[in-house]
């Protein structure tokens, strides 16, 4: 056991690499669903044990006076330049699962930097915490100041949570709402990894955060920022197209390809409005841009900046918020404009600054020199608990869960139509709105970075087995009173048809490599297999050539280091596997994250990269290689982040977060053809399969 000594100690150096935020500095087997070769989902209803995650019920809708209308801001004053802002980024899942989480098998999980006296510290508690001590804090400075505006983001269970447990704050926050002093933003209803899965799951979640904001009365702003500062142009255009209108694009992931390159106070991107923060703006525009806050708001008003894994040892400082409202007090006196984002863009709006078209960006996290973007949350090794994390078995259950969860939604909207006897229940409807709520839980990004704990890893692999299990029971259930033994479930169309028989997979052809690959494996056991698989009409896979790989790295406890010339083995990371597909061109071709019918096309040319390299999301798996090759991993087996290099003519997976002394298969399929034809292929198999039942 850590003494105290230590044990703050150890906090104090974990505070930054912990921590998701602190942008104001410069500073396997497949499962009963997998998708076979020819992109459809073979489910035989066999799941993974059931989990143990937490109830995320929705709290009932505020029951005050009528909501009113937000108090209307002075117009734009065109002769202003100064201006302040800042963002409080809360997340109450910031510790998702608590420093005290016991697992679906019983095994009782205690943080392990702070022992003893997390004992106790549950899911609620650590919520509570958050509450208490840092969000209301900071409500209570702003109370002080109604002519200063801010912005704080939130996921919409937070305000669920507010709601169940802390009216009063909740009303406060109401309050400074309708002044107009607080501008709310929210775009997912859990502290999801967005960037990693299929649109629907976002688009859901978007949904389901208005209804909560509306019903309890809190006006969502136009402006949107979010968990882990996830951007790209599929996040810019899927926020235009949800209804906001301004993206706030992070400093550090703007630096990470436009490195060096001072941002401009506004661009066009996607139909919408882009800011980059923090940080200033070209001071040819004129303006003058401060950002006193732009972090993780639970850092802002607790002694040490200590943040919610060392809740136990910390509280609320008043210290800490009076140094922040003297810093305000400051600017004020200083001629800026204390305001919202919001308010700044009307002034830009009013002054008439041009606003620029943005230049190309790339999918990645608010971190992205330290994380290395994305990679952290998918393959990439924590800082602080690099034996605690399994971020492809998380990742690659969650795209399991999506998918059965998708498949029941058209199926109960099927038994809907049938009506009847089949037609679902009230308690049919409530259990499957509370599987998406579960999924929203499940995809937070927290579960597998940017330093997870082992409770935290646990609490997605319990709650994504949990989701399996009760989908299987609605599914069933379902099933039976529409007559089906079994059912073709086509999650593009929606489409459902009855089936006599679940017809097996085709098995391809053997074959040598069509492209160069390279396997690394740490000393492991590797064992490669290549087959041709033909066309597919069912499925609309008319054209191209296909090929499927699959690799499988055995187990640690068996690897062998390379040999030296003394025949000694030597040092090798037996935790890290690499598959690597050379390219033939400089052309980057994906599909940003909440983008699915077209692929971009980039070149390197378009980026001045700040460490040599980006790493992708891919949620339905696809990349370019050139001269009409393309790369579709496989999620529900292989989520892991994909690699580019200029100067290095691969497109690799590296996964360094991994669990000895498993062995892992990962799967992918190689196509040559056109491009409309890889996209096809790639949806087919990650993002609309066909599912058979």
């Amino acid at each position: 056991m850590l003494n105290r000594t230590t044990r703050f100690s150890l906090a104090l150096c974990l505070v930054a690499t912990v921590a998701c935020g602190n942008d104001t500095d410069d500073s396997k087997d497949d499962d009963a669903g997998g998708a076979t070769a020819d992109a459809t989902a073979q489910a035989d209803g066999s799941t993974a044990d059931d989990g143990g995650a937490a109830d995320a019920s929705p709290a009932d809708a505020w029951t005050g006076s009528w909501c009113g209308e937000a108090k209307a801001l002075p117009k734009p004053d065109p002769a202003r330049k100064k201006f302040a802002l800042s963002l409080f980024h809360f997340n109450v899942e910031y510790v998702i699962g608590g420093l005290d989480y016991t697992d679906a098998s019983g095994k009782r999980h205690i943080f392990q930097f702070s022992g003893a006296p997390a004992e106790g510290w549950d899911n609620d508690k650590v919520e509570d915490w958050i509450v208490n001590q840092t969000l209301l804090p900071i409500l209570q400075m702003y109370d002080k100041h109604p002519t200063w505006g801010v912005d704080i983001e939130l996921q919409a269970y937070m305000v669920e949570v507010l709601k169940a447990r802390h009216t009063e704050t909740l009303d406060l926050l109401r309050k400074l709402v309708r002044r107009g002093q607080v501008e709310l933003i929210s775009f997912h209803y859990a502290a999801q990894l967005f960037l990693g899965f299929p649109r629907e799951d976002h688009k859901r979640s978007v949904e389901a955060t208005r209804k909560i904001f509306k019903d309890h009365c809190l006006e969502l702003s136009d402006v949107v920022f979010n968990q882990e500062g996830q951007a790209g142009e599929g996040w810019q255009r899927a926020l235009v197209k949800d209804g906001y209108k301004v993206g706030v694009y992070a400093k550090n992931l703007w630096q990470y390809v436009h490195h060096n390159r001072t941002p401009w106070p506004w661009y066009s991107s996607e139909g919408g409005t882009l800011i980059v923060g923090p940080g200033g703006v070209d001071p040819k525009a004129g303006i003058e841009l401060a950002w006193d806050f732009f972090d993780d708001g639970e850092l802002r008003a607790v002694k040490g900046k200590l943040n919610p894994y060392f809740a136990p040892f910390a509280k609320h400082d008043p210290k800490r918020v009076k140094e922040f409202e003297d810093k305000l007090l400051g600017r004020e006196k200083a001629g800026y404009h204390i305001t919202t984002i919001g308010d700044y863009v009307a002034h830009l709006d009013a002054k008439k600054v041009e606003k620029k078209k943005a230049p190309p960006l790339i999918d990645g996290t608010w971190q992205a020199k330290s994380t290395e973007s994305i990679h952290r949350w998918l393959g990439g090794r924590s800082q602080a608990f690099e034996n605690d994390e399994e971020d492809n078995r998380v990742r690659t259950l969650n795209t399991r869960a999506s998918m059965h969860v998708r498949a029941l939604q058209r199926l109960l909207d099927h038994a809907e139509k049938a009506g009847g006897g089949a037609a679902p229940t009230k308690a049919d409807k409530d259990g499957l709105a509370k599987l998406w709520r579960l999924l929203w839980h499940a995809e937070v990004s927290d579960c597998s970075g940017v330093n997870p704990w082992r409770g935290e890893v646990m609490f997605g692999i319990d709650t994504s087995n949990k989701i399996l299990a009760d989908a299987k029971k609605l599914r069933e259930s379902l099933l039976g009173r529409l007559g089906y033994k079994h059912a073709r479930v086509d999650l593009r169309s929606g489409k459902v048809e009855k089936l006599s028989s679940k017809t097996p997979s085709k098995a391809g052809s053997p074959v040598d490599a069509p492209v160069p690959v390279t396997v690394t494996g740490g000393g492991r056991t590797i064992a490669t297999k290549w087959t041709e698989h033909g066309p597919d009409p069912s499925l609309g896979i008319t054209a191209g050539k296909r090929y499927e790989l699959r690799v499988d790295f055995g187990k640690t406890d068996s690897a062998k280091c390379p040999l030296d010339k003394d025949g000694t083995e030597t040092d090798c990371d037996k935790k890290l596997l690499d598959v690597a597909f050379a390219r033939f061109d400089d052309t980057i071709r994906y599909c940003p994250g909440l983008i699915e019918d077209e692929v971009r096309h980039y070149e390197i040319a378009d980026w001045k990269f700040q460490k040599g390299e980006a790493w992708l999301p891919l949620p339905n798996g696809l990349i370019g290689l050139g001269l009409d090759w393309w790369v579709i991993k496989h999620v529900r087996q292989t989520h892991i982040a994909a690699r580019f290099r200029p100067d290095v003519k691969m497109i690799d997976f590296e996964d360094a977060a991994n669990q000895p002394p498993m062995g892992h298969s990962w799967r992918f399929t190689v196509f040559k053809g056109a491009e409309k034809d890889a996209l096809n292929l790639a949806n087919r198999i990650n993002i609309g399969p066909v599912v058979r039942y």
